[in-house]
Parts: C-alpha cells; sequence; structure tokens
C-alpha cells in the first residue's frame, strides 16, 4: 500500500513537472490578465479617428 501511494506521488509529481510551462503560458488567458490592457488598445483603436469627420480628397 505504501509502495502504491509513493508511485502516485511520484507521477503526479512528473507529469506537474512536464505540464508547468503550459500551466504558466496558460493561467493568465484563463484569468484575463490581461484583458485591462486589450481594452485599453481597443479605446485607443476607436479614439485614434479624431473628432473630426475626414474630408474626401479631390
Amino acid at each position: 500500500m505504501l509502495l502504491l501511494l509513493v508511485l502516485v506521488l511520484l507521477l503526479q509529481t512528473f507529469f506537474y513537472w512536464i505540464l508547468k510551462p503550459a500551466i504558466n503560458l496558460t493561467t493568465p488567458i484563463f484569468e484575463l490578465s490581461g484583458l485591462h490592457l486589450l481594452v485599453l488598445f481597443l479605446l485607443a483603436w476607436i479614439l485614434s479617428g479624431g473628432l473630426k469627420p475626414k474630408s474626401p480628397s479631390p
């Protein structure tokens, strides 16, 4: 029974070690930690048109 517990713990540790880069890469995506930057860029893009309408060139 003790051997089985040790094997399970080793297997979990191995998979965590293998998947750690993927976890670090995808965590900000799932937590939406970059959402404020996306909203800021969208607002800047929308407001970059200016307040004056563009006149067609002759």
